[in-house]
């Protein structure tokens, strides 16, 4: 069992420490999204701020479920699910790019101390 440790005394970084205390320490960007997915993050959750044809804000549609609906022109986005990229390059469907997926999922990182995961591999 591997558990997340945002208290490490390293700027921009955290640990993944295992059972028996040996630790990881994460501080490279790239790391962001592997690592917050092996503690339970989903790429799925980060979409489109921005429609591509106006500008417009978009926003989950609670109706129809999996769709953006734009608040400018009011044109509907269906949900990404990002299945050509890991989140550390721009997703080729939908355009969603490779920082906002590491920032995404470094804010998780940050809001989840101490949350646990089996060990993929980090200490075998």
């Amino acid at each position: 069992m591997i558990t997340w440790n945002t208290n490490v005394n390293a700027p921009c970084a955290g640990e993944i420490v295992n059972d028996d205390g040996r630790s990881i320490l994460i501080q490279t960007d790239w790391d962001y999204p592997g690592v917050a997915s092996i503690f339970g993050w989903n790429i799925k959750s980060v979409h489109r701020k921005r429609c591509l044809l106006c500008g417009g804000e978009l926003l989950p549609t609670l109706e129809t479920g999996g769709t953006l609906q734009c608040d400018g022109c009011e044109c509907e986005w269906k949900l990404c699910d990002h299945s050509h990229t890991d989140g550390t390059i721009d997703c080729p469907d939908c355009g969603v790019t490779a920082q906002q997926f590491i920032d995404a999922a470094r804010e998780w990182l940050d809001d989840n101390h101490g949350v646990t995961a089996d060990d993929p591999g980090y200490f075998s």
